[in-house]
C-alpha cells in the first residue's frame, strides 16, 4: 500500500440553522424525527403551479458568516442555476444551486492534526448555497414522501484534493463543525443528517501523476464510517490497479455495516445535469453595508484557540478536546479572568467535564455559580488548601449544591494546620490500633501502606498532604 499515493477531497452538505426554509417562509425544521411529516409545507416548496421562490435573508447572512470564519474571497455578484436530475424526492425536477458564479470562492482552512502537534491548511474550491430535497421513506413496499426538508438551506462546501490520508479528513470535518457549531451556522449533527459527506477518492503511483480514476462515496454521516470508507477503498482500487481490472468513474453507496461499498451509478459530470441559469431568481448583488457588517462580526474561530492554548497556555491534548468538546464549555473557559490557564482549564477538564457527561447536562447547568466556581479557582492557585482538600470541596459542589466557603468550614479546612509532631502522635496512635494490619505490612503485604494513610487522613480532616503522611508512615511502621 505504501506504493500508491492515496489523495481525497470532499463534498460536505451543512444544514444552515435558519428560522425558514430558503426559498419560502415555511418553518426550517432541524428534527424531523419528532414532526409529523409534510407540515412544513407550502405550494413553492412543493413546486406548485405559478409558485415562486424568494432568497431567505436569514440563511443569506449565516451563509455570509461561514465566508468571514473561512477566509474565502466575496463575489459581490453572484447567481442561482438549475442542476436538472430527476428523483421521486426532487418535486421539481431540478435543484436550485450555484454552479457558474457562486458567491464564495477559493478559501482555505487551518486545523491541526497529529494530536495538536500539526498544522494543515486545507483549499476550498467554493461554498454554495442549495436546496435540499423532499425525505424517501420505505415502508411496507411503498415508498412514500415528506416534504418537511424540501428546500430547506444546504452550504456545500467543495475542497481541493488537498488531503492524503483518513485522519487528516477526520480532523478537518471536526474543525469545520466546530466552526459551524460555535458561530450558530448549523448544529451540524451527523447523527440527523444536518452534517453529510461526499468522498472523493483516486490513487496514483507518483505524485507528479495525473489522477487516476476518481470514485465518489456518496453521504456519509459519520466519522468513523468515512475513516473505514477512506481505508476499504484505498484497498479496493489498489487490488483492481494491481490485477489490471479497468473502472469507470463512479458513484457508491456506503456498506457500513458489511464494511464495504457498493456501486450506485457512473458518476455524472457537469453536462449530464443540464445546468443553466435559475430564470426565477435575479442575480444576487450584495452591498457594501452587509459585507461591513459582515466583516464586523465577531466569530469564535476553534483553530485560533488551540493555537493560543498549544504556543501560549501549554494545554496538552486531553486539556484542549476538553475545552472546545462545546461552544458553552469554551465560552465559560474563557469568560473566567485572572485566573491562570491551567489552574481552570485543570478543574473543568476533569471533575466538571465528567460530571456533565454522566449526568447529561452542560456547563451552564452546574450546581453553583461562576463566582462560586472563581473562589475555589482562587483557593487553588493561592495554594491555600492541599490538592486532597480541593478534590473534596468540588466533588461536595458538584454533589450537594453547596458554596465553596460553606464546605470549607463545615470541614474544618481553614483550621490551623497541623505541625509534623501532631501528625507524627496521629500515626503512632493509628499503628498502636492496627497490630494486625502492622504485621501483614512487615509480611511485604505492602498495600496496607494506603489503609493506614487513610485513617491518618480521615483523623486530620485532610489536612494534611498524603504524599508526606505516607513518607512519615513508612518510617514509623519499621
Amino acid at each position: 500500500m505504501n506504493d500508491y499515493i492515496l489523495t481525497i477531497w470532499l463534498e460536505i452538505h451543512l444544514k444552515l440553522k435558519s428560522e425558514n426554509k430558503l426559498f419560502c417562509q415555511c418553518k426550517n425544521q432541524q428534527d424531523f424525527e419528532n414532526t409529523n411529516p409534510n407540515t412544513n409545507i407550502c405550494p413553492v416548496c412543493t413546486w406548485q403551479p405559478w409558485a415562486l421562490p424568494t432568497l431567505s435573508q436569514e440563511a443569506l447572512y449565516k451563509w455570509l458568516i461561514l465566508w468571514k470564519a473561512l477566509n474565502c474571497t466575496i463575489n459581490k455578484k453572484s447567481s442561482f442555476d438549475r442542476k436538472s436530475y430527476f428523483y421521486p424526492d426532487l418535486p421539481m425536477g431540478y435543484q436550485i444551486t450555484q454552479l457558474y458564479k457562486p458567491t464564495n470562492t477559493n478559501w482555505s482552512v487551518d486545523f491541526y492534526i497529529d494530536n495538536y502537534r500539526q498544522k494543515k491548511t486545507i483549499k476550498i474550491l467554493d461554498a454554495h448555497l442549495e436546496s435540499d430535497t423532499a425525505k424517501m421513506i420505505h415502508e411496507n413496499k411503498k415508498a412514500l414522501l415528506d416534504f418537511n426538508r424540501a428546500w430547506t438551506p444546504l452550504i456545500e462546501v467543495v475542497t481541493w484534493p488537498d488531503f492524503n490520508n483518513s485522519d487528516e479528513v477526520i480532523e478537518f470535518l471536526k474543525e469545520l463543525q466546530r466552526i459551524a457549531r460555535f458561530n450558530n451556522i448549523s448544529d451540524a449533527d451527523m447523527e440527523k443528517w444536518q452534517m453529510r459527506v461526499d468522498v472523493n477518492i483516486s490513487i496514483r503511483k507518483k505524485i507528479e501523476d495525473n489522477l487516476w480514476t476518481r470514485i465518489e462515496i456518496k453521504n456519509i454521516n459519520s466519522f468513523w464510517a468515512i475513516k473505514r470508507s477512506i481505508e476499504n477503498e484505498f484497498i479496493r482500487q489498489k487490488n483492481l490497479y494491481e490485477t489490471n481490472q479497468k473502472f469507470s468513474q463512479q458513484t457508491r453507496r456506503r456498506d457500513d455495516q458489511n464494511n464495504c461499498s457498493h456501486l450506485m451509478r457512473s458518476k455524472e459530470d457537469a453536462l449530464d445535469y443540464r445546468y443553466f441559469p435559475e430564470p426565477d431568481l435575479p442575480s444576487l448583488i450584495l452591498s457594501d453595508e452587509l459585507i461591513e457588517n459582515i466583516k464586523k462580526t465577531n466569530l469564535e474561530i476553534p483553530y485560533i484557540f488551540i493555537k493560543e492554548a498549544i504556543e501560549n497556555f501549554w494545554f496538552n491534548k486531553e486539556f484542549i478536546n476538553a475545552l472546545i468538546s462545546d461552544k458553552e464549555t469554551l465560552d465559560y473557559f474563557l469568560s473566567i479572568e485572572k485566573i491562570d490557564p491551567k489552574t481552570k482549564a485543570k478543574r473543568i477538564c476533569w471533575p466538571i467535564a465528567a460530571w456533565t457527561k454522566e449526568n447529561y447536562k452542560t456547563i451552564l447547568d452546574l450546581p453553583f455559580s461562576k463566582e462560586d466556581f472563581i473562589e475555589f479557582l482562587t483557593n487553588s492557585e493561592e495554594r491555600k488548601l492541599p490538592e486532597n482538600q480541593l478534590k473534596i470541596i468540588m466533588e461536595e459542589m458538584l454533589s450537594t449544591w453547596k458554596k465553596c466557603k460553606q464546605i470549607i468550614k463545615d470541614k474544618w479546612f481553614d483550621s490551623p494546620k497541623i505541625n509534623e509532631n501532631e501528625i507524627e502522635e496521629i500515626i503512632k496512635s493509628t499503628i498502636k490500633e492496627n497490630p494486625e494490619i502492622v504485621e501483614s505490612y512487615k509480611w511485604w503485604k505492602t498495600t496496607t501502606l494506603w489503609f493506614f494513610v487513610w485513617q491518618v487522613m480521615k483523623k486530620t480532616w485532610w489536612r494534611i498532604n498524603p504524599k508526606t503522611a505516607g513518607e512519615m508512615i513508612q518510617k514509623l511502621l519499621w
